[in-house]
């Protein structure tokens, strides 16, 4: 679990960490992959912070400068049940995990922080007030978005599928 997580792999005593579990809500998806990619979906915002990054955005324009684009987690490494996100740049190191715990019932997500200079303990002070609370949002809209996924079609849930039209059938989880 907590020890043995691919965050602390590399970070081994961060700066910054934090553990958010949360339950998948009865979605059966059994790779750390999809649910990584799901955790950190551009649908899985929040509205409300989807309208300050474009009002954030709109700013930086009116000074005719060109907005960062935006930060896509894409899962570098899966090892069993949990895949490592890798997030570093010239300020931080930043090691993202994402897991399912024995039993596929809760979603664990670990991330660990190191930085690397002054700048990069500066810019992640005001992250990190509120890093946990928006990892816990973004890991329980999960489950909403990959059934949302998997109603639409899209081949990123394809193993929700048989699932969704199961349950709609009151067939429960087993295949029938």
């Amino acid at each position: 679990m907590i020890d043995g997580s691919l965050a602390l792999r590399d970070i081994p005593i961060p700066d910054y960490c934090d553990v958010v579990i949360v339950p998948t809500a009865g979605v059966e998806e059994t790779d750390p992959r999809v649910w990584a990619e799901a955790i950190f979906a551009h649908e899985n915002t929040p509205l409300s912070s989807r309208g300050v990054r474009a009002l954030r955005d709109e700013a930086i324009r009116l000074f005719d400068m060109v907005p960062p684009p935006q930060k896509e987690f894409v899962a570098d490494e899966v090892v069993g049940s949990e895949a490592l996100i890798i997030d570093d740049d010239d300020k931080l190191t930043g090691r993202i995990c994402v897991a399912l715990l024995p039993g596929g019932e809760l979603l664990q997500v670990t991330t660990a922080v190191k930085y690397r200079s002054l700048r990069g303990r500066l810019a992640f002070a005001p992250r990190r007030l509120m890093h946990a609370a928006a990892v816990n949002t973004l890991a329980r809209r999960a489950p909403t978005t990959l059934r949302r996924r998997a109603l639409a079609g899209d081949p990123r849930a394809a193993s929700l599928t048989g699932q969704v039209s199961r349950r709609a059938l009151g067939r429960g989880t087993s295949a029938g």
